[in-house]
């Protein structure tokens, strides 16, 4: 997992396949309308906005053919965190929509506006939670295959 601000990103462009024309596309976005914004490759951003859910019973999401960039554009989240072999998978991993889900220990970060963190495919998260009260946000995921 890396956390940053999102402009400092860049300099993970060796190791993230896709980086630099998914960077290129935030900073022409004119809108920062809810859908989906394809990408060459299969990649994809999502714009995506709401209230965050209590992490109390929530599982873990992990992915295996996609790693994920979450960037907080406005207000903030907590992100829940885990090494996947640490965990134990619920139910069968979706292999269409690249997802499976994991339950276990969490460790919490809070993401504040303008910080995006990367998951990798070893990565567990449980994103836009909250620990305490509910927090508004928008954000930006960049799904970028791996």
């Amino acid at each position: 997992m890396i956390v940053c601000p999102f402009q400092d990103l860049k300099r993970y462009q060796a190791i993230i396949p896709g980086l630099e024309e998914a960077m290129e596309a935030v900073a022409n976005m004119e809108q920062w309308v809810p859908g989906t914004i394809p990408l060459s490759g299969g990649n994809k951003i999502l714009v995506q906005e709401g209230l965050t859910k209590s992490a109390e019973g929530k599982l873990f999401e992990a992915h295996r053919e996609y790693l994920d960039i979450q960037y907080i554009v406005e207000g903030e989240e907590t992100v829940g965190w885990a090494p996947l072999n640490t965990l134990t998978l619920d139910g069968e991993f979706n292999t269409a929509k690249d997802k499976g889900m994991y339950a276990g220990h969490a460790d919490f970060m809070r993401i504040g506006q303008g910080y995006c963190y990367v998951v990798f495919p070893e990565d567990a998260h449980m994103p836009g939670v909250h620990l305490d009260e509910p927090h508004s946000f928008k954000k930006l995921v960049l799904k970028l295959k791996v």
